[in-house]
């Protein structure tokens, strides 16, 4: 196998014809850049930012922490056995619901 030396894996470094034709094409001019001195935000956007700052703020009543906190003591302490098969089985029934089969 031959490899020729002429050619090289770079644009413009070749010393074929095809590339001399294409680099010595006239220039064209590039397209207008988008003007950058103003950003708009769309509301949609706008939505969404608002509803990522509520996510990430600490105050989030949803989640009771005594209650978590309390579980995870009676789990450690053996209060609370853990059956996978009944996880399991909760987890197929919900993708069985969102799958809408039954």
């Amino acid at each position: 196998m031959k490899i020729n030396q002429t050619t090289s894996s770079r644009p413009g470094d070749a010393s074929d014809g095809a590339v001399r034709s294409v680099a010595s094409a006239p220039a064209q001019t590039p397209a207008p850049t988008p003007d950058t001195t103003g950003v708009r935000v769309s509301p949609l956007a706008a939505q969404v930012r608002e509803i990522g700052s509520r996510l990430v703020e600490d105050s989030d009543d949803d989640i009771d922490t005594a209650k978590v906190d309390e579980i995870r003591q009676a789990i450690s302490e053996g209060r609370i056995k853990i059956d996978p098969s009944k996880i399991a089985d909760g987890l197929l029934a919900s993708l069985r619901e969102l799958n809408g089969s039954a």
